[in-house]
């Protein structure tokens, strides 16, 4: 099993947080993946029979997909807010759904399965991927209010009070929650909740019980067992026992550009 992560260049900085492929190979499948919500929206390309293209919308709560023996696949990973300036339709309408690309871009999802099912390695389907995004990279920046504004919710790790963010993009709760909804797909308040379980998350290997959760920014465990049960599927110990035994697919000690 191997995965890895490849930094975009300046100019899709701004919307892309990564690239990733994964690689599966053995005799048994692998069994399932819990896949955590992250904020993000991903243009999945799987490459292990044909090639098939779908965009994975943000999603509000994880989900569990089984991995076969046999898989290969590239994706682009998009900031929170940054699919939108490409697709061009409110992200709101593709929250917790899988799309076909063909659905969103016709003309655009024939060339990108023709080509990247031509091109072999890891590296330079990267290298495609991010000339096929500069070629159709927005003329417009998209909703900078909203950018600033989820810039400020990761950054503190979620810590943010949502009415705050009304400063931020100098307009009202409604405006806030309704450009939210159109350019990331979730409402701040949902947002800040991911970003916060994400945070906790990385603490899960070093804090455990009241530490752990007053150091992710919860009030108490039963606000944080509340959380991860909502978020996760399950509780916050639950899901340290799952990844001692599953382990991770997308683990960051398998990423590498």
């Amino acid at each position: 099993m191997r995965y890895v992560e490849a930094s975009p260049c300046a100019a899709l900085a701004p919307y892309v947080q990564c690239y990733w492929a994964l690689e599966l190979s053995g005799a048994a499948p692998v069994g399932v993946h819990r896949v955590l919500p992250d904020g993000c929206l991903d243009i999945l390309v799987d490459l292990t029979d044909r090639v098939g293209l779908r965009v994975v919308g943000a999603m509000r709560a994880a989900e569990v997909v089984p991995l076969s023996a046999r898989a290969s696949f590239v994706a682009v990973r998009f900031r929170p807010g940054g699919a939108q300036p490409f697709l061009r339709l409110p992200l709101l309408e593709l929250t917790d759904v899988k799309v076909a690309l063909g659905d969103l871009w016709p003309r655009e999802a024939r060339e990108w399965r023709e080509r990247l099912g031509a091109v072999e390695g890891t590296v330079a389907r990267f290298a495609l991927l991010e000339r096929l995004l500069l070629g159709r990279l927005p003329g417009q920046e998209g909703d900078v209010g909203v950018r600033h504004a989820v810039d400020h919710i990761l950054g503190a790790r979620g810590q943010v009070p949502v009415r705050s963010l009304e400063g931020v993009m100098g307009v009202g709760a409604r405006q806030v929650e309704r450009r939210f909804h159109a350019a990331v797909g979730l409402s701040p308040k949902v947002l800040c909740r991911i970003a916060r379980m994400q945070h906790a998350v990385e603490l899960s290997r070093e804090l455990e019980g009241a530490e752990w959760a007053l150091a992710a920014g919860y009030y108490d465990q039963a606000h944080q067992v509340r959380e991860f049960r909502a978020l996760t599927g399950l509780t916050p110990g639950a899901y340290v026992r799952e990844q001692a035994e599953v382990g991770f697919v997308q683990s960051p000690e398998g990423a590498g550009a």
